[in-house]
């Protein structure tokens, strides 16, 4: 115990032959290693930076780095730590920057709600991060199916996710909006078979008629199968 104080101490006052020695005396083999590191780094407040990272003062290390125009390596303090607030806080504060970086954090801290199901939380950081997937999860959940259907009409056409929205409106029963997402896909297949699940089978016959679907007669023959067991005989 008093080796590790001997340690800690000579860490404060940047002592590193002593903080070497003494965590051998340890045997503590990850402050040997971060001894070592320090004694590699070009500058006194980079080391004193490290040390207070070292001892959990991170507030204190960040100061710092700001100190001396260092705010690349207070953003990786923060990474490093997994707090996304306080590197788009950095980010934010330097006049712009990394774009890439901070549509990252957005992402980050987009998922932090989302992990803790703060649903419109998340959708404020997601829509920064161009996060269209998990916006549309996001929708998806709260039950904003006008905002999906605006996210799927933002989107490229052929895009993959288009699919995916077409797939959740089907779960709930929009057609329209479903056939849709699928056209804008690129999937006139899903569309036709989301119309018979969801028995708009003129809409269906439509469909195939306009997009010159292959399996046309199957779809007719399934249609009148349809109409007999509604009892509409005369319109088969």
């Amino acid at each position: 115990r008093l080796w590790r104080i001997l340690a800690e101490n000579a860490l404060e006052r940047l002592d590193f032959q002593v903080a070497e020695r003494a965590f051998v005396k340890c045997s503590d083999y990850q402050g040997i290693q971060f001894v070592k590191r320090l004694q590699v780094l070009d500058d006194k407040p980079k080391q004193r930076a490290e040390v207070a990272s070292y001892f959990k003062r991170f507030n204190e290390a960040e100061v710092i780095y700001r100190d001396i125009d260092r705010r690349d390596l207070a953003i990786d303090l923060r990474m490093r730590l997994g707090d996304w607030f306080k590197v788009v806080q950095l980010l934010q504060s330097g006049g712009g920057g990394d774009d890439i970086l901070l549509q990252r954090a957005w992402h980050e801290i987009g998922d932090y709600y989302y992990e803790r199901h703060k649903w419109s939380n998340a959708i404020q950081y997601y829509q920064q991060a161009k996060a269209y997937d998990r916006l549309a999860e996001c929708y998806y959940i709260e039950e904003d199916y006008t905002a999906l259907e605006e996210l799927s009409h933002s989107l490229p056409e052929n895009v993959p996710l288009l699919i995916t929205i077409g797939e959740k409106f089907v779960t709930v029963g929009l057609c329209e909006m479903a056939v849709t997402a699928f056209l804008k896909g690129g999937d006139v297949n899903a569309a036709i078979e989301c119309c018979v699940h969801l028995n708009q089978w003129d809409q269906a016959v439509q469909l195939a008629e306009q997009h010159n679907f292959p399996a046309i007669e199957a779809l007719l023959g399934k249609y009148a199968t349809h109409l007999l067991e509604k009892d509409k005989i005369l319109h088969a």
